[in-house]
This record gives structure tokens, C-alpha cells and sequence, in this order.
């Protein structure tokens, strides 16, 4: 006859079983009932907010039976410890690791770098402006870069040209939402023709221009002697919120 013990311990890991089936079949169904797939579908922010919401469910609902299951004493031996670990311990870290990244890949959006209204707002409203003449309108208004454009233009090229702009992404946040950034805003330095060259130096356009092919000119603006904004219009043509409240 089976034990009051192991019938919990059963019960337990078969309601388990049940709320994590439905962690992952919940985005399984959104996305099939979805009749119009976006060509720019990212699987990785589409699957991980699903995944993360449904994880956090599971381990909250698990760590509350385990919780009562050991306060009544039902919940012992190898298989009460596994319930525990799994609701206190794997399932949070899967998510504490699943919101990190996240929160990493929409950083990267242009949404999110304009979320910062107060500072960033009219720079977004400047690229996306079909109109307008700066370097960051002209290549928004031609798809030169398709997406998350603010973060492609202003992150180093390579694995430390991204977490140096996560570094300072997080600075600058935290910076927003404590007031203490300055305005007018400056950039931390200036801007490097890395960032301009890693995408354009190998095009076609780009070597046809006679600046370029120019040796000593190359040499100049692949040493940063020389800016490329020397020549072209600035990035935005923006004026400062503090700088039109004070006109």
C-alpha cells in the first residue's frame, strides 16, 4: 500500500508536471495562432518573455506546495528535496538568467533608447523624421541599418564593443532615473569613424568617393585624424530641450 508520503510526493510532481506542460505549450499556441509571421521575427524575445512569464509561474505555485507540503510534514526524503530545489532554486535562476537576456536584447531597441523622453526623445524623433538631413534620418529613412539603429550606429564593432555599451547603457539609465545626467547631453567621447568605417568601408559607394580612395586620407580617417563628420552633416540635427526652454 502506497505511503501518505510518497501519494504527496506523486501528487506534487504530477501538478508540477501539468503547470510546466503548460509553460511551454502557452507560446507554442500564441505563436501557431498567429496567421501573419513577421519577417523580422525575433525568436529570442519572443520565446523568452513567454518562457520567463510561465517559469516564474511554475516556481511560484511549486515553491507554495512545497512550502505547505513541508510545513504538514509530507514532504520528505530525495523526491521532497528535488520539489524544493526545483521551486526555490532552478526554476528562479532560469529566470533571474532568462530576464537578463532578455532585457540585453531590447535594450538594443530603438523603443527603448527613446524611452528616455526627457533626454533621448527628440533625438528618435529626429531619425525617424523622412525629411530630415542628419547622417542617423538619412540612413533611417533608407533601412541602411534595419533595426535597433541607435544601438548599431553607437556600439563598437565586436564582443567588447558590446559590453562597453552595455557598461554605459547602464550608467546612463540609472543616471536618467536618479536626475543626475546634464543637458545639453554629450556624448562620453567622441565619435570614432570605427563605427561609421566597420560598415562602410567595405562598399562599393564608399570607394568610389575620391576622399577615400586618397591614401593619405585613409590613413587619416582609419586613425581617427580625421572625423568623417568633417565632411558629412551631423548625426542629429537636434537642439538641446534645455537649450530651447532657455530661448
Amino acid at each position: 500500500m502506497e505511503s501518505k508520503n510518497a501519494t504527496s510526493t506523486r501528487k506534487g510532481w504530477a501538478g508540477f508536471s501539468i503547470v510546466l506542460g503548460l509553460s511551454f505549450l502557452n507560446p507554442i499556441v500564441l505563436h501557431a495562432a498567429d496567421p501573419v509571421s513577421d519577417f523580422r521575427f525575433d525568436p529570442v524575445e519572443h520565446w523568452a518573455a513567454r518562457v520567463l512569464t510561465w517559469a516564474l509561474v511554475a516556481a511560484a505555485v511549486l515553491a507554495a506546495y512545497a512550502l505547505f507540503a513541508v510545513i504538514r510534514g509530507e514532504l520528505n526524503g530525495i523526491a521532497g528535496r528535488s520539489i524544493m530545489a526545483v521551486g526555490v532554486v532552478i526554476l528562479p535562476a532560469f529566470s533571474v538568467a532568462t530576464g537578463m537576456l532578455l532585457v540585453f536584447v531590447r535594450a538594443g531597441s530603438v523603443e527603448f533608447c527613446a524611452s528616455c523622453h526627457h533626454v533621448m526623445q527628440d533625438y528618435a524623433d529626429d531619425m525617424k523624421d523622412p525629411d530630415g538631413t542628419g547622417i542617423a534620418a538619412v540612413h533611417f529613412a533608407n533601412q541602411y541599418i534595419p533595426g535597433n539603429q541607435c544601438y548599431e550606429c553607437h556600439t563598437s564593432y565586436g564582443l567588447f564593443g558590446t559590453v562597453e555599451a552595455k557598461i554605459h547603457g547602464i550608467g546612463e539609465v540609472y543616471r536618467y532615473y536618479t536626475r543626475t545626467y546634464d543637458q545639453p547631453i554629450e556624448m562620453w567621447q567622441p565619435y570614432s569613424n570605427r563605427d561609421c568605417l566597420k560598415c562602410h568601408a567595405n562598399s562599393r559607394k564608399w570607394q568610389t568617393v575620391d576622399a577615400h580612395t586618397d591614401e593619405d586620407m585613409q590613413d587619416r580617417l582609419f586613425d581617427d585624424r580625421t572625423s568623417c563628420m568633417s565632411c558629412h552633416d551631423p548625426g542629429h540635427n537636434v537642439r538641446d530641450t534645455a537649450e530651447v526652454e532657455a530661448t
